[in-house]
């Protein structure tokens, strides 16, 4: 019996049993090796786990792309070389770590060339050496069987969002653990805004982070928990708690990158976490990349036009506004309303951002400090002194305590837009015992 036929009989002579393949698996991803290189260790992950649940037939390029990359099925065509290299590489990983490292592991795990399957053998310390090979699982099922209910897409680009077009079926070819971070992810999408509201980031936090769970090889789970980690660090500025969200969103958004490095959510999110940081170029260099990816996705525009507005690019808001504009109509929030509000009033366009603030809030944007305290500025320097100064007592029952000029401080990389704006705010009334006295 030649070699390539015998071990075609041990691959068929039966299996390992879970905890064992599993136990091999841990190791290889705990090694120098794969230490560090979250997708690679995504990748070997996933086969595993699919051949664990018996679901080898169905492991092709298509359903790694998807389920390991979260790319959509108009991206297939020409991203499936990108799991030809990857595979590539994990094999030349598996070969280094098992020379080496895990020369005496019980059970060797392998990923022939020609295949995404991956196969098991036992290792040098099995009993009499022997290399029982085996290609693990040969029984086909119905992934989605029973999945009760719904694929949410709302607000989801195409990257991010299950399948929707093109082959209908390949819906079938995700995970339900994938679709159900999914559903997670955009109900989370939906907390974020308005950025002022703790009692909604919070919750919106809880949720990303069961997306996680859910599934923790996909990236959006990652984003998401990032981008409000960031929210709440900036809220909470004057708070050591404020260094310990940081530190979270640095970490998940560089997980969410790795997992999917051309993923536009991915690559907002650490826009947004360098933001944070101080580190100005990098994300507007990040969100501009997000932007040209997925142009018509509302969540990515609603980061896109506050980084815009915080780095005194009011240019960008301003050309960017009909276009924002359209996508809040389709289903985005009001960010980019008030973003908009706020670079007409930086640039002397009192009177259009008092229109802007106006329609966003009657449209169902939220009446809270931070649009107030542009209405009021905007009507003072438009000379409606009289309802700057109703604005001020409006402002000062209402949100007594918010630190509005220390968030602003905060978050405009230029202190000047601050100034401005806080230096009209006074005039009005505003932070005076009485603001019918203002001058």
């Amino acid at each position: 019996m030649t070699a390539a036929t015998d071990d075609t009989a041990q691959r068929d002579a039966g299996s390992f049993p879970k905890e064992q393949i599993q136990s091999a698996l841990d190791r290889v991803l705990a090694s120098k090796d794969f230490k560090g290189s979250a997708r690679m260790q995504s990748f070997l992950t996933y086969v595993v786990t699919e051949a664990l649940a018996g679901r080898t037939d169905e492991i092709r390029a298509k359903t790694i792309a998807m389920d390991v990359y979260g790319y959509s099925t108009d991206d297939l065509s020409r991203r499936e070389g990108v799991v030809r290299v990857d595979a590539g590489r994990v094999r030349r990983k598996l070969k280094a770590y098992y020379g080496g490292q895990g020369a005496s592991d019980p059970v060797v795990i392998t990923l022939p060339v020609g295949s995404y399957a991956p196969e098991f053998r036992s290792g040098a310390a099995e009993v009499g050496g022997k290399r029982n090979l085996l290609l693990f699982g040969a029984v086909t099922g119905a992934v989605l069987l029973g999945l009760g209910g719904y694929v949410a897409t709302t607000h989801l680009s195409g990257r991010n969002a299950p399948p929707t077009t093109g082959d209908q079926s390949t819906i079938y070819d995700v995970s339900p653990t994938r679709v159900e971070a999914m559903n997670l992810c955009s109900a989370g999408q939906d907390l974020i805004f308005p950025v002022v509201d703790l009692q909604r980031l919070r919750p919106a936090l809880m949720v990303f982070e069961t997306a996680i769970q859910r599934d923790p090889l996909y990236y959006c789970g990652y984003a998401g928990a990032a981008q409000v980690e960031t929210m709440l660090a900036i809220l909470q500025f004057y708070d050591p708690v404020a260094e310990e969200l940081l530190g979270a969103a640095d970490k998940n958004s560089a997980h969410a990158l790795e997992l999917a490095p051309d993923a536009p959510w991915a690559l907002s999110a650490r826009a947004w976490s360098e933001f944070a940081a101080g580190n100005f170029d990098q994300a507007v260099s990040l969100t501009h990349r997000a932007t040209k990816l997925a142009p018509n996705d509302p969540h990515i525009a609603e980061f896109d036009a506050l980084i815009s507005l915080y780095t005194s690019d009011f240019e960008r808001v301003l050309s960017q506004a009909q276009h924002y504009q359209a996508l809040a109509e389709d289903g985005g929030g009001s960010v980019a309303g008030n973003a908009l509000g706020a670079a007409q009033f930086h640039t002397g366009d009192y009177a259009g951002s008092i229109r802007t603030y106006e329609n966003t809030i009657a449209r169902g944007g939220p009446f809270g400090p931070i649009s107030t305290a542009y209405l009021m500025a905007a009507h003072w320097k438009n000379g409606d002194r009289g309802e700057a100064r109703r604005l001020a007592e409006l402002y000062a029952r209402t949100w007594p305590n918010f630190p509005l000029e220390a968030l602003k401080t905060r978050v405009f990389a230029d202190p000047g837009p601050v100034r401005d704006l806080t230096s009209a705010m006074r005039a009005a009334g505003w932070g005076s015992a009485d603001p019918t006295t203002a001058e």
